[in-house]
């Protein structure tokens, strides 16, 4: 429930596109609220909001030529919840199955994970589907 909601205050404060507003809703890094937690809690992706690094697709299934859920543009933020070796896109086979706020509801689908920031493709710390 956390990450849904500091999902929904990302995209809330990158909607609303306000300086002042911006700043104070965006939630702190899970590495940093476990600070001291030892490497586990700092690795795990749980509670980490990420963002796309271009605009792609959410779809229904680990292939290009699934069902497209919605399109996500550059910066969208997203939460991670396992990875899955899938259909290669430029070069890398692991995709994500995220979950991101679209109007008034949640959109859970695969998203390259080429066009996540998650530092690593399988990011430590996620599961496997």
């Amino acid at each position: 429930m956390r990450i849904r909601h500091a999902l929904a205050t990302a995209i809330t404060a990158t909607t609303l596109a306000v300086g002042a507003l911006a700043a104070p809703v965006q939630a702190a890094p899970a590495a940093a609220r476990n600070a001291g937690a030892g490497p586990s809690a700092a690795a795990s992706a749980s509670d980490d909001v990420f963002y796309t690094t271009q605009a792609t697709k959410q779809y229904t299934c680990a292939k290009t030529t699934c069902r497209v859920k919605r399109s996500l543009f550059k910066g969208q933020p997203l939460s991670i919840s396992c990875y899955y070796v899938g259909q290669s896109v430029s070069g890398n086979k692991i995709w994500y199955y995220t979950t991101t706020w679209q109007y008034e509801y949640w959109v859970d689908g695969y998203t390259p994970g080429q066009h996540i920031n998650t530092g690593a493709d399988p990011r430590p710390g996620v599961p496997r589907c």
